[in-house]
C-alpha cells in the first residue's frame, strides 16, 4: 500500500468521529486532557498534513511545523474538520515522496540554536502518519469522556506495530 494510501485511511479513522460528535463536545476542554479538547487535537494534527502539503510546494522546500495557521474554525466546527481532511486527502496524491526537504526546527528546545534537518515527503508522510495515530490515541480517551457512543474502530488510535504484536500474542497463547 502506497503511503499516501494509508495516511488518507488513517484520516477516514478522523471522519468516523467527527460526522457523530456534536461542535459542544468536540470543543469542550477535557480535564483528563490537559485542559485541551478533541478539536484542538484533532485541528493539530490537520494542520501537520497541511504544513507539509503547502511548504514541500516552496522552491527551498523548507518545512517548519511550527508555523501552522491554527485555525480555530478547526478545532471548533467538525464539518470545517472534515472539509479540511477531504482536501488533505485530496492532494496526498500529488505528493511526490522522494522530494528533498529541510525541516526546520525553529522551537525544539527554548534557548538553543535553529535545527535543520536534511528529510524528504515520504519521511515527513511517515512522521505524521505516527503523529496522528499519537493524536488519535489521546481523542480516543476523550470521546470516551464525552461522547461513548460513538462508534470507532477496534485500531482506532493504535499503531499498526501494536497491532501486529497483539495479534502475534494472541496466537502464542
Amino acid at each position: 500500500m502506497k503511503l499516501q494510501n494509508t495516511a488518507s485511511l488513517l484520516l477516514n479513522d478522523a471522519i468516523t468521529y467527527l460526522d457523530h460528535i456534536s461542535p459542544a463536545q468536540y470543543g469542550n476542554a477535557i480535564d483528563l486532557l490537559s485542559g485541551a479538547s478533541i478539536g484542538q487535537h484533532t485541528r493539530h494534527f490537520i494542520e501537520f498534513f497541511q504544513c507539509l502539503i503547502m511548504q514541500a510546494e516552496r522552491p527551498d522546500g523548507v518545512i517548519d511545523y511550527a508555523k501552522r495557521m491554527r485555525d480555530k474554525r478547526i478545532e471548533t466546527n467538525p464539518e470545517y474538520a472534515i472539509s479540511c481532511i477531504r482536501n488533505v486527502q485530496e492532494k496526498l496524491g500529488q505528493l511526490d515522496l522522494r522530494k528533498p526537504l529541510t525541516l526546520e526546527c525553529s522551537e525544539h528546545m527554548p534557548g538553543s540554536e535553529m535545527l535543520w534537518i536534511c528529510t524528504n515527503i515520504e519521511r515527513e508522510l511517515m512522521y505524521n502518519i505516527e503523529h496522528t495515530i499519537h493524536h488519535l490515541a489521546i481523542i480516543r480517551i476523550g470521546l470516551n469522556l464525552v461522547s461513548p457512543e460513538i462508534p470507532l474502530p477496534s485500531h482506532f488510535g493504535v499503531a499498526p506495530s501494536t497491532i501486529l504484536h497483539r495479534k502475534k500474542s494472541a496466537c502464542v497463547q
